[in-house]
């Protein structure tokens, strides 16, 4: 069965006349096409891609189901415009993956009941095909060979910046469509930043530096990150934070499979964490899934609610930040089987470069 016959089933389950997708990354999901549009899927009749006409021959070229109106819009059109074009019955419930406030507040006006419903698109994008794993997979691949890269390009008096030019290069170099978000190569006390900060600092030595990579290619991601010394002999704080974020991460992969809470997981590093006094400097959520995306849903933090399922792919990310000191961060992607998790990156976790 189709990815768009599945939808067309969700959206007849929860008694919807139509549904009308915005997100790129959903558009592409079902269609192939990659770009600005409003997918309109009815719960039967005619599925159109609406396109504006800088985009309407990349439709053409890209949408790979056969049954797909493709429809150039004018360059003034919107979402009302898309709406007035549907039949008056297929616009009493009418649902939506993502609309801006404004977008919503004009579509309501033309249809009975505008119903929030990306969870429908979710529960299919949650679960992995086998050519979406393979894609992440390669991707994997190339995210992996730039953390090697930047492990060799790592030293003294070189730059965050020339380590970003040389991942961006070898990344493209691979087959890889580009970064899904910035490289982050965050040295000494930045790196205690989960996201970096400004400037482009020169290493020195007994620096810290965190580097987080994700290719993308053929349309999905992976994601990695690894921390780094510049010496040989770090101080013993900064090897101790270090072992006990690689012993978090190493307790859940461990542990995880199908069929369990994303919070439960979570729990498992932070208190691993927390038993040795940092669990205030743990502050963000242990990972997230990544697929078209870089962040999808599950979200795996303290109050997550979903399960893990197979065929789901994950990070697995715990980090410690000392503020205006250090951080670390340790992180790889995962595919969810039905007893344990698969690795998919596999860069060494060598913390000292010489």
């Amino acid at each position: 069965m189709s990815r768009i016959n599945k939808l067309i089933e969700l959206i007849d389950e929860v008694n919807l006349s139509s549904m009308i997708i915005t997100s790129p990354a959903n558009i592409f999901y079902f269609t192939g096409y990659m770009g600005p549009g409003f997918l309109y899927i009815p719960v039967d009749g005619k599925i159109q891609l609406y396109v504006y006409p800088l985009d309407y021959n990349v439709a053409e070229t890209y949408c790979n189901v056969k049954d797909i109106e493709i429809v150039k819009l004018r360059l003034t059109s919107g979402i009302v415009d898309v709406l007035r074009s549907i039949a008056e019955n297929y616009r009493r419930r009418v649902g939506f993956d993502k609309l801006e406030v404004e977008q919503y507040l004009r579509a309501k006006e033309y249809v009975e009941e505008l119903k929030p419903s990306s969870e429908l698109t979710w529960k299919l994008r949650m679960i992995k095909e086998g050519e979406e794993i393979e894609r992440i997979k390669k991707a994997a691949e190339i995210t992996s060979r730039c953390m090697e890269l930047a492990s060799e390009i790592i030293d003294e008096g070189v730059k965050e910046s020339e380590v970003k030019a040389e991942i961006l290069e070898e990344m493209m170099e691979l087959g890889s469509w580009g970064p899904a978000a910035p490289p982050i190569i965050a040295s000494g006390p930045k790196s205690a930043l989960p996201h970096g900060g400004p400037g482009d600092r020169q290493f020195q030595k007994g620096d810290v530096v965190v580097v987080d990579i994700s290719a993308v290619y053929e349309g999905y991601c992976a994601d990695m990150t690894r921390t780094y010394y510049v010496g040989s002999n770090p101080p013993e704080e900064i090897q101790k934070v270090y072992q006990l974020v690689y012993e978090a991460k190493s307790l859940v992969e461990e542990g995880a499979k199908s069929w369990l809470l994303a919070s439960s997981i979570d729990e498992v590093a932070r208190s691993k964490i927390a038993s040795q006094g940092y669990g205030d400097y743990f502050t963000h959520g242990l990972g997230h899934g990544i697929g078209i995306e870089i962040h999808e849903p599950p979200r795996i933090n303290p109050v997550s609610q979903e399960m893990l399922q197979e065929n789901y792919v994950i990070t697995i990310e715990p980090g410690i930040y000392l503020p205006r000191r250090f951080g670390v961060r340790i992180e790889d992607t995962f595919m969810v089987e039905r007893d344990s998790l698969i690795k998919l990156t596999s860069s060494p976790y060598d913390f000292t470069l010489y």
